[in-house]
């Protein structure tokens, strides 16, 4: 293990993108909500107030959208369009001049008008993006149709999904029980920004050929070319853009009884599919996209990284932050161990100081909460990556929830954004530390003293879920941080007093009575 390394690489400091805002209304339990992600983006609030499913939204959304980026790619709805779109060749010249220019940034309205007009029709189109976003959240919900995941209590009927990337561009969908509308737009956003070989040369390695950037002329009409020549600028613009490559990860809530089940839910699948035409069987039963895709990565974590992804594995110290959750909380190792000839992988625990192995279902179910984290850490969480967890402290003694929270920073701090749903106040207070240690390094200027785990409040962002009365629906609001309170909400200082109360109540009453029989000897 290589603490420091891993301190090193957390210190460089968290990467900046564009904010990114999301607003739903009547989707699920929530009647209203926006949000702004962050780096650590927090949900608190009651049960059936909508956390998970916001939590679902953002990893469907980041599905379709390849990640956040500052410019959605969108290649594949370009290359349906095929060569029916053409440029005029004079329109080509000076796209190809203005992209050559190092001297100036290059934007969205450089492009010719065809092109422009073609992106931000692609974020229109019906059959397109809302039609793969309707199928993702079909997928993710594991529900027939999109309609269902309107608020039941709402009297439109109808609800609406918006995301907007910085001033960039923006996409909103609105579905009923019979329709689905979609809009978006591309703002003058920038491309490509000037001089780059100066500004940031491992970016400029990867900007250069675009700088250089001539297409094959594949397809010509007289003076005109084919909207199909920009297919390869913008599959190479979309490799200087680290958000797209980026990937997301979801943790779901009963993620410990799928690290203890999920071998044989993969191999009675299996079974079942193999058996066509001998036997009949019910219809099988689907599972939330979020969780199929869980199991899925837990069968293939230790397997190559796809060739879709084009980045380098997980950095070094990703596996030291594995490490020092496996020292600090799991006193011990998880390992993987998979046979010779294959077949799906086993998860062990091996304790601190033996040799030993114990089957996961055997061990505590700490362990096997953090185990799935522990592994992904170590096999496919990159920087740039989303992680979402429901419910970190779930299984945890308040100390490891604690330890919890400085990974979860530390993974912040590595360039990761981490998004998790929360009950627990012990883990809300240490990332209010954390941000006080974040503060304090900032106002005394020796930020190189902070830990590896302190955090700036602007890179925190905590939003509570409140549930209305007036129809039992929520709405979501932000939570801001107090050097003096922290971040905890106001309904936990209700709690807290009302256990009081009845504690000092109690106690009264059985002091009265202690003094009542007294009184009668």
């Amino acid at each position: 293990m290589n603490e420091i390394a891993s301190d090193k690489a957390c210190k460089e400091g968290i990467p900046r993108g564009p904010e990114i805002h999301i607003d739903v209304e009547n989707l699920g339990p929530i009647e209203k909500g926006k949000i702004q992600l962050r780096p650590l983006t927090v949900f608190v609030g009651p049960s059936n107030t909508g956390k998970t499913y916001l939590a679902i939204l953002i990893y469907a959304l980041q599905q379709v959208f390849r990640g956040f980026p500052r410019f959605p790619v969108l290649v594949d709805y370009l290359y349906s369009r095929g060569d029916e779109l053409t440029v005029p060749d004079g329109e080509y010249k000076r796209f190809q001049e203005k992209i050559r220019d190092d001297e100036r940034p290059f934007r969205f309205s450089d492009l010719p008008g065809t092109v422009r007009d073609a992106m931000r029709s692609a974020l229109r189109d019906p059959n397109f993006l809302s039609a793969n976003l309707s199928h993702e959240l079909g997928r993710c919900f594991d529900v027939e149709s999109v309609d269902r995941l309107i608020r039941m209590s709402s009297e439109s009927r109808c609800a609406d999904i918006s995301l907007q990337v910085g001033g960039n561009w923006s996409f909103r969908m609105t579905f009923s029980e019979s329709d689905v509308r979609s809009n978006g737009n591309i703002d003058d956003a920038v491309l490509l920004r000037e001089q780059v070989s100066r500004l940031d040369p491992t970016y400029a390695m990867t900007v250069g050929p675009l700088r250089c950037f001539s297409t094959r002329g594949r397809v010509r009409r007289g003076d005109r070319r084919s909207i199909i020549d920009f297919l390869d600028f913008f599959e190479m613009l979309s490799y200087s853009m680290p958000e797209v490559r980026a990937d997301v990860h979801y943790f779901p809530a009963d993620r410990s009884g799928i690290m203890h089940s999920h071998r044989v839910i993969a191999s009675s699948l299996v079974a079942r599919s193999t058996r066509g035409g001998l036997e009949r069987f019910p219809e099988l039963p689907t599972l939330p996209g979020v969780m199929a895709d869980f199991i899925q990565r837990l069968i293939h974590h230790d397997e190559p990284m796809p060739r879709y992804r084009r980045r380098p594995p997980p950095e070094e110290y990703m596996g030291n932050i594995a490490d020092l959750l496996e020292k600090d909380t799991l006193d011990g190792q998880i390992r993987t161990i998979r046979g010779k000839a294959g077949g799906y992988p086993e998860f062990v625990y091996c304790p601190k100081g033996t040799e030993g192995e114990i089957r996961l279902s055997r061990a505590s179910s700490m362990v096997s909460e953090l185990a799935s984290l522990v592994l992904f850490m170590r096999s496919v969480i990159g920087r740039g990556d989303t992680v979402i967890i429901e419910e970190p402290e779930a299984h945890l003694h308040p100390a490891a929830q604690t330890a919890m929270a400085k990974a979860m920073a530390r993974l912040v701090r590595a360039g990761v954004r981490v998004v998790i749903t929360t009950h627990s106040n012990w883990l809300l207070q240490e990332i209010g530390n954390l941000m006080r240690e974040g503060e304090l390094s900032e106002q005394t200027g020796e930020p190189k003293h902070a830990s590896a785990g302190a955090l700036r409040p602007r890179d925190v962002g905590v939003w509570l879920f409140d549930r209305q009365a007036h129809d039992g629906g929520s709405t979501v609001s932000d939570i801001r941080f107090d050097l003096i309170d922290g971040i905890e909400p106001a309904d936990y200082g209700t709690v807290a007093e009302g256990l009081y109360n009845r504690s000092a109540d109690l106690q009264n009453r059985f002091e009265e009575e202690v003094a009542r029989r007294s009184a009668r000897t």
